[in-house]
């Protein structure tokens, strides 16, 4: 019998012979009934149902299909916002994206059109599936370093990882821990303010999702090294755009209304943080307002410069505070709606691949692969041109030393193989029922 059953089964026979004493004052007063109904009642469904407050049940199909949703969810994003990557700051683009725009799209819209952010689709096309870039290739080396030295990896051995496989393609705060460890620096010190500039920067945010997802329902663990990884690039409130993701991604494989996500994440970041004070301003402007353009615009005045007493905080276009909470701002109006959270989150502007990127991710582990239209998935012109999404093929140009092509199927299930590990470490099960494989996980959700 469990722990949580003696305890149960002991409250009702003390209250039993409470109740049988003429001294008893409840007794009296009529209200012992109604309460030992309740408790039974409350008992009877845990132990008929044989439910445990602490455990949660997910098929091997569903979890891999969630793991698939997280993985191309976070490249539709990132292919999406690629045209408008820092375009729009002041204002958001003037209309809510809902397809890949290149080059040579309507003239009255900003769009990077002179590098290959504004040749996403022909370069697709021509490699014939999707490629890398920092919203998926720094948490490629992450999987190869977890799969070589396990959960458990230390920072000498990340750094290791880093500094032979992460040497180009990186920006601000990555760019900036990257050059301490050849300096030889290790994390935290890498994403300490005393040694990286850029330790407010988004980047922490945008590379951690793969900590998410190897621990689904497993809020705190997931916290825990997601926060870890964080200390890479980042630190102090630089930080907390992470854990709020973090919970997100980890509860979402459970919980599906958005709302609920984004309270449960605000009890992980600290009160003093001005991240904490931005989510709680984006909520309430949520109720307020209909419209996110006018959430956006109020995200925008306050929280760009922000300003707190004698306390400003650095200024930039791709910081975690100003972007992580448009990212906020996106899942909350975007009501578990792939596409509208999605287009929200470009649509934003700032740094709009990255948080479009972690968006759509999101939604991918709520609802799974299956959710993310396939005009989306199938090719990025107006007209399919594969049978799986990205025909099942990421192309990797940017990290050195890791294999050039590999199916995405192949990653999803690989991140599989990680998970069960994490799941069963973590006191969890993998049981077989009605010849289908499920997994009872430990969840603090």
């Amino acid at each position: 019998m469990s722990k949580f059953k003696k305890n149960t089964n002991k409250i009702i026979m003390n209250y039993m012979r409470g109740i049988t004493s003429k001294k008893n004052i409840f007794l009296r007063i009529g209200f012992n009934l109604k309460v030992l109904l309740v408790i039974i009642s409350f008992c009877l469904f845990y132990s008929l149902n044989g439910y445990s407050q602490s455990q949660n049940k997910i098929s091997q199909k569903d979890l891999r299909e969630k793991i698939s949703g997280y993985w191309i969810g976070q490249l539709v994003g990132n292919f999406m916002g690629f045209p408008f990557e820092n375009c729009y700051i002041e204002e958001p683009i003037p209309i809510l994206i809902d397809r890949y725009y290149q080059f040579d799209d309507d003239s009255s819209l900003i769009i990077n059109r002179n590098d290959m952010r504004g040749y996403s689709a022909i370069v697709t096309s021509w490699i014939e599936g999707a490629f890398s870039d920092d919203d998926t290739d720094i948490e490629f080396v992450t999987l190869h370093a977890v799969e070589k030295y396990g959960l458990d990896i230390n920072y000498a051995e990340i750094t290791e990882m880093w500094k032979k496989h992460i040497n180009r393609k990186i920006w601000v705060a990555n760019r900036t821990a990257r050059d301490l460890m050849s300096e030889g620096f290790i994390p935290p010190d890498t994403g300490s303010k005393e040694n990286n500039n850029d330790w407010f920067q988004i980047d922490a945010q945008l590379v951690n999702e793969i900590w998410r997802v190897f621990y689904p329902g497993m809020i705190q663990k997931s916290v825990e090294r997601a926060d870890w990884g964080a200390r890479i690039t980042n630190d102090d409130w630089g930080t907390h755009p992470t854990i709020a993701y973090s919970v997100m991604y980890s509860a979402a494989f459970f919980e599906k209304d958005v709302n609920n996500l984004v309270d449960l994440a605000l009890k992980f970041i600290p009160e003093s943080s001005p991240f904490y004070e931005g989510m709680n301003d984006v909520i309430a402007w949520h109720k307020q307002n209909e419209d996110w353009r006018i959430t956006r615009k109020m995200i925008f005045n306050k929280y760009h410069r922000y300003k707190r007493g004698s306390y400003e905080a650095p200024v930039s276009i791709v910081s975690s505070l100003s972007n992580g909470l448009f990212g906020i701002m996106a899942i909350l109006y975007g009501e578990g709606d792939f596409e509208k959270t999605t287009g929200i989150a470009v649509s934003a502007g700032l740094d709009c691949d990255n948080q479009a990127a972690t968006c759509a991710g999101l939604i991918g582990v709520m609802h799974g692969a299956s959710v993310i239209p396939s005009r989306l998935t199938l090719g990025l012109s107006d007209e399919p041109i594969w049978k799986q999404p990205f025909n099942d093929t990421y192309l990797n140009f940017t990290r050195d030393g890791l294999p050039n092509v590999t199916k995405i199927s192949d990653i999803v299930n690989r991140i599989m193989v990680i998970t069960e590990n994490a799941i069963l470490k973590n006191g969890g099960q993998k049981i077989t029922q009605n010849g289908q494989i499920y997994y009872l996980i430990n969840s603090d959700i």
